[in-house]
């Protein structure tokens, strides 16, 4: 067996999915790959995208490819990520969504969205720059993927509130946060810029009076100004200037 076949075996031990341009940029050219297909070692999935034949692929095996082959700033976010961290029971069988985040806008392949997969992609503004300490690597199907950290996550969700049922929702789930970690929170809300997911999380925060709460400085974060409007039809809470549901005004246990 050539050295070239053995460091492309040991690669779809690895990966799943194998891309042409990683595959570049380790001395394999298009004529090798093809030979490959053509020998039974490789079968296209898409025009640059290979897999050992008769492997089942999933999500996680492009996800997987596109970070650590192709160097993508993509990782799994929000309620995906909570989901797989055991957080949340998001998850159900045979349709899962599953929720990509990146702090800037890029363009993701075709081939990504080619397969029966259910993925929604949003450049987020949680943060303008996620760095390693705000992701963690996950085993999701037998592949090593980057997940956004349970903090991270959390703010994740929160950006995606529309309206009062999705608010609703991200509450209940919030109120089971009793261990998030408060060092890695106050430097999520202090690198922040979204007012909106910081007002909004420490809204519920002070709402279900988490013990993790006593331990963040609020003098050290940018509120900015103005009302920000989450639902329609609410009211506005005094302490954080946002719109919330009217059933939380009713409840409240220490606001404003």
């Amino acid at each position: 067996m050539t050295t070239k076949l053995k460091w492309l075996n040991a690669q779809l031990s690895q990966f799943e999915l194998l891309l042409m341009s990683y595959l570049k940029r380790h001395d394999i050219s298009r004529s090798h790959v093809q030979n490959y297909v053509n020998s039974g070692w490789l079968e296209v999935v898409a025009s640059g995208v290979y897999k050992k034949p008769s492997q089942n692929i999933s999500w996680s095996s492009a996800l997987a490819a596109l970070q650590f082959q192709h160097d993508c700033s993509l990782h799994l976010a929000g309620l995906s990520s909570l989901a797989h961290q055991g957080v949340s029971h998001y998850l159900t069988l045979g349709s899962e969504t599953v929720q990509l985040n990146s702090p800037k806008t890029i363009r993701l392949p075709k081939w990504l969205f080619s397969q029966d997969w259910q993925i929604e992609y949003k450049c987020s503004k949680v943060l303008g720059k996620v760095d390693q300490n705000d992701l963690i690597e996950l085993n999701v199907n037998n592949q090593t993927v980057k997940a956004s950290i349970v903090e991270l996550a959390v703010f994740e969700m929160l950006e995606n509130i529309v309206d009062e049922s999705s608010f609703v929702f991200a509450s209940e789930l919030f109120q089971g946060l009793t261990s998030l970690r408060p060092r890695r929170l106050q430097s999520l809300l202090e690198r922040s810029p979204s007012i909106k997911v910081k007002r909004l999380f420490l809204f519920l925060a002070h709402y279900y009076q988490h013990p993790w709460l006593k331990r963040l400085d609020e003098s050290k974060i940018e509120f900015g100004s103005g009302n920000r409007q989450i639902v329609k039809g609410g009211y506005v809470d005094k302490q954080y200037q946002i719109t919330v549901p009217l059933r939380y005004k009713q409840d409240t246990l220490e606001n404003g």
